[in-house]
């Protein structure tokens, strides 16, 4: 069983403890955090740590693959500059359902973040010390979770969520709170990556099969030269395709 699992019970009647019964068919889940049955996807970034963008497309990767809606959060935005915060919407602002700007110490955005999880099933997930335990805090004082700073000697975000715990909160609000991580592990073909980047769909190749990496007549390429198609985004696109395709060449060839 998985947490979000829904679930048929029955009464113990030497007990009066309920017992389940049978497990009820799942339309989704994810393995890392371990979680079944959502709506959405929260996926939490911010100034520190680092955010590792590479992981944020992995997560979305998962999202499409699962029907999932991932919605990014760029949380602590008063230590992080325009800049950069552009930088980001510039990136996913066409891949992901909703870009939310917070900050769970000085209250900012949390109204508006907290009507976007009405009546769904949401996660949070993310690198340890962004703030997922805090943002979960600042939504409802309902959620007592522990907290803790980032290891400014080591610039590494300390696990305060040891497991994965769903919320109920009014308003029809279910939330999961997981434990960080940072590793996240694809498995699909690798000609099957394309198909994630739904920025690549309005670009036309001159080859139906176009893998976007170094053929004559992408479109998808020349978006990129272009300026049309973030190149850094684009660029871990072509990382992950490699070691994709030599995974699947160590398996297959």
């Amino acid at each position: 069983m998985l947490v979000g699992d829904n679930v048929e019970i029955v009464k113990d009647e030497f007990s009066n403890n309920y017992v389940i019964t049978k497990v009820l068919p799942r339309k989704n889940q994810i393995i890392r955090p371990k979680v079944a049955n959502i709506d959405q996807l929260l996926i939490v970034i911010s100034a520190t740590p680092k955010p590792d963008l590479y992981l944020v497309d992995k997560l979305i990767i998962n999202c499409f693959i699962n029907n999932i809606s991932p919605v990014l959060i760029i949380n602590k935005i008063d230590l992080i500059s325009n800049t950069e915060i552009n930088e980001i919407l510039n990136q996913y602002e066409n891949v992901v359902e909703k870009i939310i700007l917070t900050s769970a110490l000085n209250k900012i955005n949390i109204a508006n973040l907290k009507s976007f999880l009405k009546n769904k099933t949401s996660v949070f997930a993310g690198q340890s010390a962004v703030g997922k335990s805090s943002l979960l805090n600042a939504i409802s004082p309902e959620i007592n979770q522990a907290t803790n700073v980032l290891s400014k000697k080591v610039e590494r975000g300390k696990h305060t969520t040891r497991e994965c715990t769903i919320f109920v909160l009014e308003d029809n609000i279910l939330i999961a709170d997981t434990p960080g991580f940072s590793m996240l592990e694809l498995d699909f073909k690798f000609s099957e990556l394309t198909s994630y980047y739904p920025e690549f769909a309005n670009y036309k190749c001159k080859f139906n099969n176009c893998s976007h990496i170094n053929e004559n007549g992408c479109g998808v390429i020349e978006g990129v030269n272009n300026g049309e198609i973030n190149k850094n985004r684009y660029n871990r696109y072509v990382e992950m395709f490699k070691q994709l395709k030599t995974k699947w060449d160590k398996e297959y060839d």
